[in-house]
């Protein structure tokens, strides 16, 4: 019985640590980590049917935004069929596994000791691979040989413009797991926090992955006023890394030197040219006229089923593709979806697949809303809560571009955040109600 329960917890513990790690191996096993997470929680929970039918708003909401999906993409399958992908419907009925892996990860947290000794590997591993990304940016090629695309680092990703939103996504989970795994001694662990914050901020900085890097301070900001024994590490973060950058453009120390010039200084020829490309209404004129345009395609493809939108993908091949200009609109901007979840939930399920996402993220807003008023009224809150909650708060963030909502680079991300959330959540209320 000790033996079967010892490799139980070496399993959970290789689930939770090495997860986050999965993303650097590819999106494959990013998948069969989820499924292994729920084929685990099928074999060893005794009481699974409390947590698929647990009055829990979060799940259900969720679980309502996917059939609104589907019922969308079921409504127009005679358009969508017309396309180069055949099984949208199909597809539509397998996202309903992002919920089982939410409430899978959640039960493996419910069940799980964490053993500092696997989060130390994954630590490990997760300073190697930004050390490979320092090593491009001062080489100009990381330790496999790969050279950065348009003078930008993407280390182990090669040719993908995602090692700076790797890092925006890893990094809330990375700390939350450190203060539930050190959650007794987190004084005697701080350097070890403070050395992996520094050593994200300025790779992450010098990335130049302009939207990843805005919710990582986003992050780090909300963190620094809600977090009172984060607040020294935080400060001491953001002091030293600002004085490393500083130091590495002072002295041009680097290979992508010209890349940041660019993307960060508004004198630059790009950026310049960039300005010329923004909208001139007085409330949208900061908003590029790229993601304007994908904010007009979907209020053009919408507008004559607004309540239940077009579908999965539906943006990619009524924007362009075999539809092509369906929904001609000037200036209008394709791509294979609109780059903000709120857009693609509404081109996907209309105002009410709109309304079901948007409600989750307004769950969690008034949390964010409680834990400030706690601290207003000088009320003890619990940390290990709040992390959690300023996670799935920065993830689910609106106002800022993103990727594809359906794919499992950002579900993954979103499933584990979730399931982390609503296993703090229920410990919380349940130690307060006893």
């Amino acid at each position: 019985m000790i033996y079967f329960n010892l490799n139980k917890q070496i399993l959970f513990n290789f689930l939770v640590f090495f997860f986050p790690l999965s993303f650097l191996v590819g999106r494959a096993v990013v998948e069969l980590l989820l499924f292994i997470f729920f084929i685990t929680m099928l074999f060893y929970c005794k009481r699974w049917k409390v947590y698929f039918f647990d009055k829990n708003y979060i799940i259900i909401l969720l679980s309502l935004f996917y059939l609104s999906v589907f019922f969308s993409t079921y409504i127009n399958l005679e358009i969508l069929s017309q396309t180069t992908d055949q099984n949208l419907l199909l597809k539509s009925v397998i996202n309903f596994r992002y919920i089982i892996y939410t409430i899978s990860i959640w039960f493996i947290f419910q069940e799980i000791k964490l053993d500092k000794r696997f989060f130390a590997i994954s630590i490990f591993f997760y300073l190697f691979f930004l050390f490979d990304g320092y090593f491009q940016f001062f080489t100009g090629q990381n330790l496999l040989g790969y050279t950065m695309p348009s003078g930008r680092i993407s280390g182990i990703f090669e040719g993908e413009y995602i090692f700076g939103s790797y890092i925006q996504k890893v990094i809330p989970i990375i700390i939350t797991l450190f203060y539930l795994s050190f959650e007794s001694n987190l004084k005697n662990k701080s350097f070890y926090l403070f050395l992996v914050l520094f050593l994200s901020t300025v790779i992450i900085l010098l990335s130049g992955d302009r939207a990843s890097i805005i919710l990582f301070i986003f992050y780090l900001t909300i963190s620094l006023l809600f977090i009172p024994s984060y607040r020294k590490i935080l400060l001491m973060n953001f002091l030293i890394s600002g004085t490393v950058l500083f130091l590495i453009v002072s002295f041009e120390i680097g290979k992508n030197l010209a890349t940041l010039d660019q993307r960060y200084n508004p004198k630059s020829t790009y950026n310049a040219h960039s300005a010329q490309t923004k909208n001139n209404h007085p409330i949208i004129k900061y908003i590029p006229k790229d993601h304007f345009g994908h904010f007009l395609v979907v209020k053009e493809m919408t507008k004559d089923n607004l309540y239940f939108g077009k579908g999965l993908k539906s943006f990619r091949f009524m924007c362009r593709g075999k539809l092509g200009n369906l929904y001609p609109v000037d200036g209008g901007v394709c791509s294979t979806h609109p780059h903000n979840y709120y857009l693609q939930s509404t081109s996907a399920g209309g105002l009410i697949g709109l309304f079901f996402l948007s409600s989750i993220f307004i769950l969690i807003s008034f949390k964010m809303l409680n834990i400030f008023l706690k601290l207003f009224k000088k009320i003890i809150h619990n940390e290990l809560l709040t992390l959690s909650t300023i996670c799935i708060f920065v993830y689910l963030w609106p106002l800022i571009p993103t990727g594809n909502f359906f794919s499992n680079w950002i579900s993954g991300f979103n499933c584990f955040a979730l399931g982390l959330f609503l296993f703090i959540n229920s410990k919380f209320n349940s130690e307060k109600n006893r």
